[in-house]
């Protein structure tokens, strides 16, 4: 879902929709608000006034425990509307979940893994939940994945039974294979070799180059979940939006499986 964000320091006929990334059992609501434009750019200004350096923002994001006196002394006033209902909020009607986000339109899909990952958490028998979800995020700038690098790990950390698989890939590199990213491959191996963390990402869910062959990634879902019902969500741009709709309608023709397609666009 999502909610209309103002902040009257700013302007107080301005409402900025933002999609929610707390997941429903979350004791907070957050969302992910990247600096793009007049508005954006002018807010996060508003909240480094009392916190000029980077590290100070940091601390402000790790603080959980700061008291309603503390948060009005360090945050401006902001007000919200909502929230709204959004095509992804169905997601919980399908055992089977196929999620793609381009960029900033991964901010949907992390509200779904971190309720997925509150329910392993939460879960008295292993392999209890009954749910499968595959997260494709597709990102063009390598800084992306240090929005969500804390969930990232959560999955690694918690996710014992494989119940989220996780794909990120960086398309401001060369594909896979290409010689011009050879060393950039070995260097990724060895780290991720070493110490389990991934030199792209910095987390534990290892980076892929390019882009993703979706009729490919189609065709093991069919193949894995045959005679499942699966849930395809998209968020992004209208780039991707007719070819995975043409595929959703092709595969669920050709197999056993059914492909319903849900999507949201900016």
């Amino acid at each position: 879902m999502y909610l209309f964000v103002q902040c009257p320091q700013i302007s107080r006929f301005e409402w900025h929709p933002f999609t929610i990334t707390s997941a429903p059992g979350d004791d907070y609501l957050s969302v992910h608000i990247r600096t793009l434009g007049d508005w954006t750019k002018a807010l996060r200004e508003e909240f480094a006034k009392n916190n000029p350096t980077e590290r100070n923002l940091a601390r402000m994001e790790t603080n959980k425990n700061l008291t309603i006196e503390e948060s009005r002394a360090i945050y401006p006033r902001i007000y919200i509307k909502g929230p709204y209902g959004a095509p992804a909020q169905h997601y919980s009607k399908y055992s089977v979940l196929l999620l793609i986000g381009l960029g900033i339109g991964a901010t949907p899909f992390i509200s779904i893994l971190n309720d997925l990952l509150q329910n392993l958490k939460h879960s008295k028998f292993s392999g209890s939940l009954d749910k499968r979800a595959y997260f494709y995020w597709v990102t063009r700038e390598q800084g992306s994945f240090e929005w969500f690098k804390g969930v990232m790990d959560d999955i690694a950390e918690h996710d014992h039974d494989n119940i989220i698989e996780m794909h990120n890939y960086l398309t401001s590199v060369y594909e896979q294979g290409d010689v011009r990213s050879a060393l950039i491959s070995m260097v990724q191996s060895l780290q991720h070799a070493k110490d389990g963390v991934d030199v792209v990402s910095q987390s534990r869910i290892k980076t892929h180059f390019s882009r993703p062959n979706w009729r490919k990634v189609f065709h093991e879902l069919a193949t894995t979940h045959e005679g499942a019902r699966i849930g395809v969500f998209y968020c992004g741009t209208r780039a991707l939006i007719r070819q995975l709709k043409d595929l959703c309608k092709e595969f669920t023709q050709q197999n056993a499986a059914r492909f319903d397609f849900h999507k949201e666009n900016f």
